[in-house]
């Protein structure tokens, strides 16, 4: 178990994910984003759930995987809205921190449109 240590001293204990975690994820995912293409919204509700999913205690208190939206709400109230963005950036593997850096420094660049005009 890999521990996070955030800038309020609130210890978060992440679990090795298995395979079936990857199901709980994308069960989540499938509740909480509508239909749509992906957007840096719908990448924001990725990296929000794949942290839920990764919490295995709070203060050394073991919590229980949420199943559900209410579950995630009651998870998430453990942390203030600070501490939850420090724990999705502490939380991140290197590579998808970079994916989603990317994301939106091309959403930044873009004028709102796919066509050019001549």
């Amino acid at each position: 178990m890999r521990e996070i240590t955030l800038s309020t001293g609130k210890k978060v204990g992440l679990r090795e994910k298995k395979g079936q975690h990857h199901f709980i994820e994308r069960r989540l995912l499938a509740s909480s984003i509508g239909e749509g293409g992906q957007n840096l919204g719908s990448i924001m509700s990725t990296v929000a759930v794949t942290t839920i999913v990764s919490i295995e205690s709070i203060d050394g208190e073991k919590v229980k995987t949420p199943d559900d939206l209410t579950g995630i709400y009651e998870l998430m109230d453990n942390f203030t809205y600070d501490e939850w963005n420090e724990l999705e950036k502490k939380s991140l593997p290197a590579d998808t921190q970079k994916k989603l850096d990317e994301a939106a420094k091309n959403l930044q660049n873009s004028d709102g449109s796919d066509n050019e005009s001549n």
